[in-house]
């Protein structure tokens, strides 16, 4: 039994009219052309600036994070979460200086 007939089913004292709505076409993010979507130098400055700054609390947390991995309080698949969002950050820097030296 499909899900229709057991919404049917389950509700077969209402009465429904459903009318099907004409398909509205979506574009997808993946369809979006970078000429279409651009950032400019200020955008990209001020997000780097904020990475920036959160890779430099990350890192202190990390520290710290490798002091308790040490003292036996966390374990190693979160001080793995650490090093990996440390990662995430530097790459997602790197992509901003990528595209900031390929658009000059």
């Amino acid at each position: 039994m499909d899900n229709v007939n057991k919404f049917l089913a389950l509700f077969s004292e209402f009465e429904m009219v459903v009318t099907p709505r004409k398909e509205i076409k979506q574009r997808s993010v993946d369809t979006i052309t970078k000429s279409e979507f651009k950032v400019t130098v200020d955008q990209a400055s001020i997000a780097k600036a904020d990475l920036e700054k959160e890779l430099k609390r990350l890192v202190q947390e990390y520290k710290k994070a490798r002091k308790a991995f040490k003292h036996n309080k966390i374990s190693k698949q979160d001080l793995f979460d650490f090093e990996w969002r440390i990662f995430e950050l530097q790459e997602e820097i790197r992509k901003i200086d990528e595209e900031s030296t390929n658009s000059k």
